[in-house]
């Protein structure tokens, strides 16, 4: 009887290992595990799968952003009405709130211009105002288009290569800013083509109102 080395006695394990895989890949081979149309299926539940868990979408803290914003509209609001009382206008005045082509706030509404005119003024040299507009301005846009694709991929499972591209693999550089600007900055690259024409909303100057 001869002797085998240890070497040799460890590697006996692993060869019956791989005689058996072979012996059940012969076995199955007419059972039908290897059909093409089956493992097509197959990895498209997998690509799926992989698509959910990795969603860009996913990352987003949508409540989080409208949290922050909110703030931002409730000053807004709360100064116009009280100016409203500082100038012993109607307070259910509808007032209407945007930027002029020159950059400066405009307010228009169902009250006198010449009262219009003076609100004007007052918020333009509001500093906490304007730094608070400037941000919705720049913010709320950004945030609309983020929560209907957020929504679309919860309820569809639907995923948008354009927003993709908007958001980072590190979450501290997808904040709403973040993403306001990079935004932004895709709109004003658009060169009118159709792809971006479709995905991102039309450019309209932002307004704020309030009674309307």
């Amino acid at each position: 009887m001869s002797h085998i080395s240890t070497e040799q006695a460890l590697q006996v394990p692993q060869q019956l290992k791989r005689h058996g895989s072979f012996s059940e890949g012969g076995s199955n081979k007419n059972s039908g595990s290897d059909d093409p149309q089956r493992k097509i299926l197959s990895d498209d539940a997998v690509t799926l799968l992989m698509r959910q868990n990795n969603s860009s979408a996913r990352k987003i803290q949508v409540d989080n952003f409208k949290g922050e914003l909110g703030q931002e509209r409730t000053y807004i609001r709360e100064t116009l009405k009280n100016k409203l009382a500082e100038y012993n206008l109607n307070p259910k005045a509808q007032l209407s709130i945007q930027k002029n082509a020159f950059g400066r706030i405009e307010v228009n509404g169902t009250i006198a211009v010449s009262e219009l005119d003076k609100l004007s003024t007052d918020l333009n040299n509001n500093k906490l105002f304007k730094s608070a507009f400037d941000k919705l301005s720049k913010q709320e846009p950004t945030l609309n288009y983020v929560d209907n694709i957020v929504k679309l991929n919860k309820v569809y499972g639907v995923e948008n290569t354009l927003f993709n591209s908007l958001i980072s693999e590190q979450s501290e550089f997808n904040r709403l800013n973040d993403i306001a600007h990079r935004y932004e900055a895709l709109k004003q690259s658009n060169t009118g083509g159709n792809t971006f024409e479709d995905a991102l909303e039309p450019k309209k100057a932002f307004n704020f109102q309030i009674n309307a």
